[in-house]
C-alpha cells in the first residue's frame, strides 16, 4: 500500500475537488477533513470518500457551489439548508453558529437539511470541545440509506446513524465519542471489500438474512444489510438507531428512512452547551479529572493493557501516523482514476 503525508492526501483531495467545481475554500475544509479522518484511523472517513463525491457532483446530487440558507432562527435555534452543497462546508456552518449562539446565550441548538455526507462527526465534536463547550451531534441518512436491519428484520429499514459527543477533558484534551448505532460503518466495510479481506462475522447479512463475512453480500444486488449494534443484545442499538432517526430526520426536516428513491444526504441535529453557564468551568474540569484518574485505576482484564477513554484512541492513532499514511491500492487507483477524469493537476509526492 502506498504512504503519504497528511499534507499530501490533504492537497490532493483539494486539487480533485477544485476540478470538478468546487470553490478553492470549499475543497480546502472538504479534503483537510477527509485527510484528517485518515490521519486517526477512520480509513472509512477519508479519502477513500473522494472518488464517492466526485461522482454525487457529477451526477447533480452535490452542488459544489451551494450557500447555505437560515430558514427560521431564533436566539438559540436555527434550521438550516445547505442547499444540496458540500456536507463538511454545511456542516461547519452550523457549528459555528452554535458556537457563537451558545457562547452568548448558553445554549445553542441546530437542524440540518439538504446537505450531502458530512464525514467524520467527531471532527465537529472535537471542535466544539476545544471551546470549553460540550457538542451532541446526530445524524441520519436524509430518509435514504436504508443498510442497516431493524433488530428482528432481515431487510434495510434505517442508515448507519451515528452519534457523537464531545467534551473538554481536564488538561487541554477532549473526550470525544463517535459511534454508529450499526455494528459498524458502512465505509469499514468499503475498506474491506478494497483490500480483498472478510468482513468480521458479527458485520452483515445478505439479502436472506444470512449471516455472512463477504462484503460483496452486503453491495451486491439484492443487497444484504448492517446489523445494529450490540450482538445478541441489538435491540439497543436498534433502539438508538431510531432516535438518530427522529432528531436528524424528522426534527430537521431531512426525513427518516423510507426506502429507494431518495437523495441520500445527511440530516442533522446538533446541540451545543456553554459549560461555565452551567458550572464554573474549573469545577468542571477538577471533576472531570478526578473521574479521568478513577476510570484509569480500574483494574484491568486479561488481554487489556489499558483502560482507554472515547477518542483517546484516535489520538494515538494520529500520533502513530505522523511519519505517513497508509490508502490501499484500490482505493488509491480510484481517486487517481477521477482526479483524470476531472481534469485535476495532482501534486507529486513530497512536493
Amino acid at each position: 500500500m502506498p504512504v503519504f503525508s497528511l499534507d499530501y492526501l490533504r492537497r490532493v483531495g483539494a486539487s480533485v475537488f477544485t476540478a470538478a467545481g468546487a470553490t478553492p475554500a470549499a475543497a480546502d475544509v472538504v479534503a483537510g477533513l477527509l485527510a484528517d479522518a485518515n490521519a486517526v484511523g477512520h480509513d472509512s472517513h477519508g479519502v477513500i470518500r473522494i472518488p464517492q463525491y466526485v461522482a454525487t457532483i457529477e451526477n447533480g446530487d452535490i452542488d459544489p457551489g451551494a450557500s447555505v440558507a437560515v430558514t427560521r432562527e431564533t436566539a438559540v435555534s436555527a434550521v438550516l439548508d445547505g442547499q444540496w452543497g458540500f456536507g463538511q462546508v454545511v456542516m461547519n456552518h452550523a457549528v459555528e453558529w452554535a458556537l457563537e449562539r451558545a457562547g452568548r446565550y448558553g445554549v445553542a441548538a441546530v437542524t440540518v437539511k439538504n446537505a450531502n455526507h458530512i464525514g467524520r462527526l467527531g471532527s465537529y465534536m472535537q471542535r466544539v470541545a476545544e471551546a470549553d463547550m460540550i457538542g451532541l451531534l446526530c445524524t441520519n441518512s436524509h430518509g435514504g440509506g436504508s443498510i442497516v436491519a431493524p433488530w428482528g428484520g432481515k431487510a434495510g429499514r434505517l442508515g448507519t446513524n451515528p452519534l457523537a459527543a464531545g467534551f473538554p477533558g481536564a488538561e487541554g484534551g477532549s473526550l470525544v465519542l463517535d459511534m454508529t448505532t450499526s455494528v459498524v460503518a458502512e465505509g469499514k466495510v468499503r475498506i474491506k471489500r478494497n483490500r480483498g479481506e472478510p468482513a468480521p462475522a458479527g458485520w452483515i447479512v445478505d439479502a436472506e438474512g444470512a449471516a455472512s463475512t463477504d462484503p460483496e453480500d452486503f453491495y451486491g444486488e439484492p443487497r444484504g444489510s448492517l446489523l445494529p449494534f450490540g450482538g445478541s443484545m441489538g435491540h439497543k442499538g436498534y433502539g438508538l438507531g431510531v432516535v438518530v432517526e427522529l432528531l436528524g430526520g424528522a426534527l430537521s426536516g431531512a426525513g427518516c428512512a423510507r426506502g429507494k428513491n431518495v437523495r441520500n444526504g445527511n440530516g442533522n441535529f446538533l446541540l451545543v452547551v456553554d459549560i461555565a453557564r452551567f458550572q464554573p468551568l474549573v469545577e468542571y474540569k477538577s471533576q472531570i479529572k478526578a473521574y479521568i484518574e478513577y476510570l484509569k485505576a480500574t483494574p484491568k482484564a486479561d488481554g487489556f493493557a489499558d483502560i482507554l477513554l472515547p477518542g483517546e484512541l484516535e489520538e494515538r492513532e494520529r500520533d502513530r501516523r505522523r511519519d505517513g499514511i497508509f490508502v490501499e491500492d484500490e482505493t488509491w487507483a480510484q481517486v487517481l482514476e477521477c482526479g483524470g477524469r476531472v481534469g485535476a493537476e495532482l501534486p507529486e509526492p513530497g512536493a
